[in-house]
């Protein structure tokens, strides 16, 4: 199988796990609210909000120690392979011996003033928190396993496994919901021994799979060098995933400061929206991304850029796939989904949109970047552009209190989007030696010109008088052609068509 077949049948799996996801989870919140009540429910996002932070660190984790055994896939390196998943397994226990240990220490601050818990429902909280730090530091300790199958490129297993999360999760709302206990913390404890469950079955499964997980000997394959390697990748990636992160919660209280919590509602259902969309193009960078570290370990750099080139147009044509027509009806869109709309909810939303999607124009030059491994500098003045909405907009505002709210998103778009991608093909121009001529005539322009097509196509259909639903449905219909014929190359158009046959072939 190519490499472009793989990496289209690892999407095709990725989105299966995600629909699945998006499905049961639907069902899955509304069982638990049934279950435990607003209250119990909120203590348990309250009770867990406490330590979400640590998703950062994981995240940084996880994609330094993919990134260093794909590296190695690449070079054919079987003994250097075997020596970074020993050390990486060092790394993980020590972060979670640490983990563990400050948050016992933190409990005792969350306990003591800081979580606003119901009266008589102390020690209920403390049994859930005890089980989520259970949970999160197995979870830790697994993420070599995780990383070790995302660099084999084994989205199928990934895939299953996740679909297996989603429905243990399903069948616990359901014992939760008519076993008659303390039902929260029945739920937390079940929740932990699904999350051991599940990880341990994803351990075994590459026991049994992968030499290199085999057998751990850390004694013999202890490498300072290479402990050293990861962590300090892991840190400094660390730091633009924080930064990322607190500069979209940061415009939240900036929003939050200057016009209150209504408009806060509707900037969270922005982020939801273009969260749930952005789960499309998402996929495909977890199904490249090893793909390019590969290519890299093994001294393709030519072939990695092309692959480069190729996947942020791909990721692009994705999301505005999807995007572009509910820019175009936003407002019935909103009408249908929530009912009540809050104040300035469409605006957002459209924003929040653009944003994503002038990001997608060069989201796999990040990885790129990651693959070749030279990040240090890269992370510093990407973490100053991180923050640059925030700071931004507190100074707009403060200035000018009479501005209208939307100019926060304006400022994300700014700094998030375009001098984001500035800074990723600046510095993959200077360290990947990345071809701006050839980016933009393999990316950028393609990209540019379906996009305008189908605004035109967009603005066209707004003339006519029917239904906007069914207007809606024109649009992607018509815009079909115009990303086969002119977002996509002849090879392209080659690939996808010998994919289609062969999965034809096959049933």
């Amino acid at each position: 199988m190519s490499t472009a077949q793989r990496v289209i049948k690892n999407t095709i799996w990725l989105y299966a796990r995600m629909a699945a996801s998006i499905l049961v989870n639907i069902f899955t919140t509304r069982i638990l609210l049934q279950a435990l009540g607003a209250s119990d429910y909120g203590l348990y996002n309250v009770v867990g909000g406490a330590i979400t932070m640590l998703g950062f660190l994981t995240a940084s984790m996880s994609t330094a120690t993919q990134r260093f055994i794909s590296y190695a896939e690449g070079q054919g390196d079987r003994d250097r392979i075997k020596e970074i998943f020993n050390n990486a397994q060092l790394v993980h226990y020590g972060v979670a011996a640490v983990t563990a240990l400050l948050l016992i220490v933190a409990a005792f601050v969350f306990f003591n003033g800081i979580l606003n818990i119901p009266n008589g429902r102390e020690n209920v909280a403390i049994g859930v928190y005890a089980c989520m730090v259970f949970s999160t530091v197995f979870s830790i300790t697994i993420v070599p396993y995780d990383a070790l199958l995302n660099a084999h490129e084994n989205m199928r297993f990934y895939s299953i496994a996740g679909i297996c999360d989603v429905l243990f999760k399903f069948v616990i709302a359901l014992i939760v919901l008519y076993v008659d206990a303390e039902r929260l913390l029945l739920y937390a404890i079940l929740m932990a021994a699904e999350s051991w469950l599940l990880r341990a079955i994803t351990k075994y499964y590459c026991a049994h799979h992968y030499e290199e997980s085999r057998h751990i000997e850390i004694r013999r394959y202890f490498n300072r060098i290479v402990v050293k390697q990861i962590t300090s990748f892991a840190g400094w990636n660390l730091a633009n995933l924080a930064t990322l992160m607190f500069s979209l919660y940061g415009v939240n209280l900036v929003v939050n400061h200057f016009f209150g919590t209504e408009l806060n509602a509707a900037l969270g259902i922005a982020t939801q929206l273009s969260g749930v969309l952005m789960g499309v193009s998402m996929n495909m960078i977890k199904a490249i991304t090893p793909v390019l570290v590969k290519k890299e370990g093994g001294h393709k750099r030519e072939q990695m850029l092309e692959i480069s080139y190729a996947s942020c147009k791909f990721s692009f044509l994705l999301f505005s796939f999807f995007c572009l027509p509910v820019l175009f009806y936003i407002y019935p869109i909103l009408d249908l989904w929530l009912h009540t709309v809050p104040n300035w909810t469409a605006i957002f939303c459209q924003l929040m949109l653009i944003s994503t999607l002038v990001d997608q124009m060069t989201v796999f030059l990040f990885q790129s970047l990651q693959a070749e491994g030279n990040i240090k500098q890269y992370s510093i003045v990407k973490s100053i552009v991180n923050l640059l909405p925030i700071a931004t907009s507190i100074a707009m505002f403060a200035i000018s209190p009479t501005l209208a709210p939307y100019w926060a998103l304006v400022n994300v778009i700014i700094g998030k989007g375009i001098l984001g991608g500035i800074t990723n093909l600046f510095y993959c121009r200077h360290n990947i030696d990345l071809s701006i001529r050839k980016f933009t005539c393999k990316t950028f322009f393609p990209c540019i010109l379906v996009a305008l097509i189908t605004i035109v196509l967009g603005y066209l259909i707004t003339f006519l008088d029917i239904n906007w639903f069914l207007s809606l449905i024109i649009l992607i219909i018509a815009s079909i052609p115009v990303y086969w014929g002119i977002g996509l190359s002849k090879n392209e158009q080659k690939i996808a068509l010998n994919f289609i046959n062969r999965g034809e072939k096959q049933q």
